[in-house]
């Protein structure tokens, strides 16, 4: 018959093409399947003069499906790709069709776009079409290699952007748990100030929001303030919403569908330089039941239960997500690395518990190793809800979590935190106006004790007077112990303990220092301004003179001091001279580590007392590096 005018005649060449598939001459075969598609009355001019569903529409998938997979035999990849996209919009049920076009992608390095075809083809065939099992096979394994089309261009374009910029040219800022789907956190990020960011980097650690358009939003209300973001996702964006499960039919597709978005954006999900000698590294995580170590075993409750996955929930997620880090890792960064993941790296770190199981969905000890085997020396994570910064054996950890409302004092603005500030690596909160917020603490803490036992009034008021006149630093010289009389009750109540504590020795608690200095400042630079003023000239002479014995250290500060109305804390500062053979690494520091977060972790002392070991001097001299 004439053109488009037999649907029989299109169905007897569709098998004349089959049979010419079978005896390999694909060339013959695709002209058959053409042919027999255009017997077939076009599926526009169909909708468009009878306003029904087309009824060829089966037959027309089915042709374009088969003629595709020609063309995949022939390595005509991208033909099979338009074939098989076109099969798709004829008939969309037809799991075969998915699968030709999984194919044709895998074959073109698409390998997260191959990977939502095969799993909703697997999605159509509820006995789990054998073929498109293989493929998404095929793709979870391409994946972790990130050898795909668009992994090379995402490296090419954004790799070099930054690699010399000048090192003193950038701020690296950190938020988590932004969820960015909350009416008051949405305010929150455009209230952020347009301007005092442009020059600056933010880590986004994951929990951005729950659905994929509002991670679209966020990403770009918050690319607008900042110069770069990195980003990573968490669980909420993992879960699939309601509105969600007929484009996505996993977390995996989700997943590959953000990645893409990020692309679009110009938002970051590779690592990268941001300035010469400062490298952030992303990190995908998940979480395991063997951090909870008094009970490893998975949690009966299935806390994500909105997030479904092609592989086991509980114990191959978390080792998936640590093998798509593979490849960033085996790659050497020079100078500062900064690492970010969404759930907590190590045991010990503070978490929000909502329930006795809660360890066994919050983190992972295998983010610690990847945060170690990529030469981390800070790591930002999200998920725990609390806001902290603090050194473990060598690398700092850090988490400053937007929340929600309810999860800051009320009498508290919600801020960001700086962990790089141009110079060097640190902890602080910033407010979302660009300045750090009233009466926030400083980074650079110098201390330093005297034994000055016989010291005159006259020579300690004009040491007083001397430290008054330090210009840019908070600064502070005082007697110690219960000579002063507003430490007299403390000190008696600490000295019981440490007397009952120290049996074979009666040495007092301060080791018969009386006098000490205090001075805080925001950076090593400014410390140095005092070292060599003139008032420092004036002090140093007189309290050399008079002291037998003193011992100083200079250390960082984070944000582990609160901003909060309350008595102010009393700091005790215990100077510890390690053995040459422990290093940060050593097994030594390890069993320190773990003391101090036993009493981080001790409930009854939670509010009350907080211990941070942090190393001290710079080079083996306390300030004459300077």
């Amino acid at each position: 018959g004439h053109r488009g005018e037999s649907a029989d005649a299109a169905h007897a060449a569709k098998e004349q093409g089959n049979e010419a598939v079978k005896a390999g001459e694909l060339g013959c075969a695709v002209a058959v399947y053409t042919a027999a598609i255009a017997r077939l009355p076009p599926a526009a001019s169909v909708a468009a003069t009878e306003q029904k569903p087309d009824p060829h529409a089966l037959l027309r998938s089915v042709l374009l499906t088969n003629r595709a997979g020609a063309f995949l035999r022939i390595r005509a990849f991208d033909s099979a790709v338009a074939d098989a996209r076109e099969a798709i919009a004829a008939s969309p049920g037809l799991a075969s069709a998915r699968c030709q076009l999984g194919t044709a992608l895998l074959a073109n390095d698409m390998h997260h776009e191959a990977y939502v075809e095969f799993a909703k083809a697997l999605q159509i065939e509820q006995d789990e079409h054998a073929r498109a099992k293989r493929g998404r096979n095929a793709c979870l394994q391409e994946m972790v290699r990130w050898r795909s089309a668009s992994a090379g261009l995402r490296f090419q374009a954004r790799f070099f952007l930054d690699v010399s910029r000048p090192r003193g040219s950038t701020r690296v800022f950190a938020l988590s748990d932004i969820h960015f789907d909350h009416r008051e956190n949405e305010d929150w990020v455009h209230a952020l100030d347009d301007n005092a960011f442009q020059d600056d980097v933010l880590i986004v650690a994951g929990n951005l929001a729950d659905s994929k358009v509002a991670v679209g939003r966020g990403l770009t209300a918050l690319k607008h303030k900042f110069r770069r973001v990195f980003y990573t996702v968490g669980n909420h964006e993992m879960s699939i919403t309601h509105a969600e499960h007929p484009r996505f039919p996993d977390s995996i597709a989700k997943l590959n569908a953000i990645i893409a978005e990020c692309d679009e954006l110009g938002v970051d999900v590779f690592p990268a330089p941001i300035c010469e000698g400062v490298t952030i590294l992303p990190l995908y995580s998940w979480y395991n039941a063997e951090f909870d170590e008094g009970d490893p075993f998975p949690d009966r409750s299935k806390h994500d239960k909105h997030c479904k996955w092609p592989m086991d929930a509980d114990l191959q997620v978390w080792k998936y997500m640590a093998k798509l880090n593979e490849a960033f890792l085996a790659k050497p960064y020079l100078g500062t690395v900064i690492t970010f993941s969404h759930f907590l790296p190590r045991r010990g770190l503070p978490f929000h518990a909502t329930s006795k199981s809660a360890a066994k969905v919050v983190g992972c000890e295998m983010i610690d190793e990847q945060v170690r085997a990529g030469g981390s020396k800070l790591h930002v994570y999200g998920h725990s809800r609390m806001r902290y910064g603090q050194m473990h054996a060598g690398v700092r950890y850090a988490n400053m979590p937007l929340g929600y409302e309810n999860d800051w004092p009320k009498d508290t603005e919600r801020r960001l935190m700086v962990v790089y500030d141009g110079k060097s690596l640190c902890t602080q909160d910033w407010g979302a106006d660009g300045e750090p917020p009233l009466g926030f603490v400083k980074r650079v803490m110098y201390a330093a004790v005297f034994k000055m036992p016989e010291l005159k009034e006259a020579e300690y008021r004009k040491l007083k007077n001397a430290v008054q006149k330090f210009k840019g630093v908070q600064a502070s010289f005082d007697i110690l112990r219960v000579e002063h009389e507003a430490f007299k009750d403390v000190w008696a109540e600490v000295e019981k303990g440490e007397n009952a504590r120290a049996s074979s020795s009666k040495a007092p608690l301060a080791r018969g220092m009386t006098h000490g200095l205090v001075l805080v400042a925001e950076d090593a630079s400014q410390l140095a301004s005092v070292f060599s003023s003139a008032a420092y000239k004036e002090f140093a002479p007189v309290a050399n003179s008079q002291s037998k014995e003193q011992c100083a250290i200079t250390a960082p500060l984070g944000v582990d001091l609160k901003h909060e109305k309350r008595k102010d804390p009393v700091l005790v500062l215990y100077f510890l001279r390690c053995r040459v053979d422990v290093s940060a690494d050593s097994k030594e520091m390890d069993q320190i580590d773990k003391a101090v977060e036993a009493i981080n972790g001790n409930q009854s002392l939670r509010g009350l007392v907080s211990v941070g070991l942090q190393p001290t001097g710079f080079g083996r001299s306390p300030h004459r590096a300077f």
